[in-house]
């Protein structure tokens, strides 16, 4: 066995090193991009106030006070504030009338917004939460029109002062799920992408195919399955610990469950890429028929989380 652990260990430290060091590189970038991703993930919206009152400009403040909104006002004087969706620069480009306020307190705003927006989910998000801001506007005028039909002398103001006095304020109880995971998707992606960038492997272990040395090698009993065995174990240790590492940083509660089947993944992962640098000739076959092998290997692993 000395002679596998010289050949296969010892002799290749440098190159495990470095593969470890491309890995969690690797990590390291993914986790910067989906940090700056989630940072900067706001729906754009684009608003022409032609009425300039108090009323639109609080309809105004309360959609830019909406944290997944970006809001931004467009000139009086633009004319088609359609081209800020045409031109994605807004994914709902909307219309204050210069009427809007009398209409509010009329309650007749029916078709008094005019709103082009995205045909597609994040556009019906937009348009529901501008809805909500709107019907949320509408409220103390629904309020006072029954009072008054109710003959009680109430001014507007008053009903929206007792509004905001009687309104709850709303607590969602969120509790996180720490429950450890037997699959995780987006765990999956990451590591997937890992499981490719690991094909480098071929490149980095090159010298390993020497056909004369491994030939004298194979006269041994069982040297094949020693040297097959250790270049899968050490590889294995290493993209478990890859794994590991990646579901702390991306804060993953997972099973053993799902631990034992990656495992089971990476272990056929590994047997072919050492097939592959052991049998093929060619480096440049060898590199190609890896990548082309752990692109497979993912989109199965992926699949399987479904």
């Amino acid at each position: 066995m000395k002679p596998f652990l010289y050949l296969v260990i010892y002799k290749q430290w440098k190159q495990y090193l470095l593969l470890f060091g491309i890995l969690l590189s690797s990590l390291g970038l993914i986790w910067v991009l989906q940090k700056t991703i989630n940072q900067t993930f706001h729906i754009p919206i684009a608003i022409q106030d032609l009425d300039q009152s108090a009323n639109s400009k609080t309809l105004i403040k309360q959609l830019k006070q909406e944290p997944i909104l970006e809001v931004s006002t467009l000139p009086l004087d633009d004319d088609y504030i359609e081209e800020s969706v045409t031109k994605k620069e807004a994914v709902i480009s909307m219309q204050i009338p210069e009427n809007y306020s009398s209409q509010l307190e009329q309650n007749d705003l029916q078709e008094a917004i005019l709103l082009y927006g995205r045909d597609d989910f994040i556009g019906n998000i937009s348009l529901e939460i501008v809805s909500q801001s709107l019907y949320n506007q509408q409220i103390p005028y629904l309020v006072h029109t029954h009072v008054q039909e109710a003959d009680t002398n109430v001014s507007i103001n008053q009903v929206k002062s007792k509004l905001t006095d009687k309104t709850p304020t709303s607590n969602v109880d969120f509790r996180s799920l720490h429950t450890s995971s037997n699959r995780s998707l987006s765990m999956s992606i990451i590591f997937g992408l890992l499981l490719c960038i690991s094909s480098v492997q071929i490149l980095l272990h090159h010298n390993l195919k020497q056909n004369a040395p491994l030939q004298r090698l194979y006269l041994a009993p069982f040297s094949k399955l020693k040297l097959y065995g250790l270049y899968i174990a050490a590889h294995t240790i290493v993209l478990l610990i890859i794994l590991w590492l990646s579901a702390l940083l991306m804060h993953q509660q997972l099973s053993i469950t799902f631990y034992l089947a990656t495992l089971f993944v990476i272990i056929i992962y590994e047997l072919g890429i050492s097939w592959l640098l052991f049998t093929i000739n060619t480096l440049s076959h060898r590199l190609f028929m890896a990548l082309i092998y752990a692109l497979a290997i993912t989109l199965i692993y992926i699949y399987l989380q479904f």
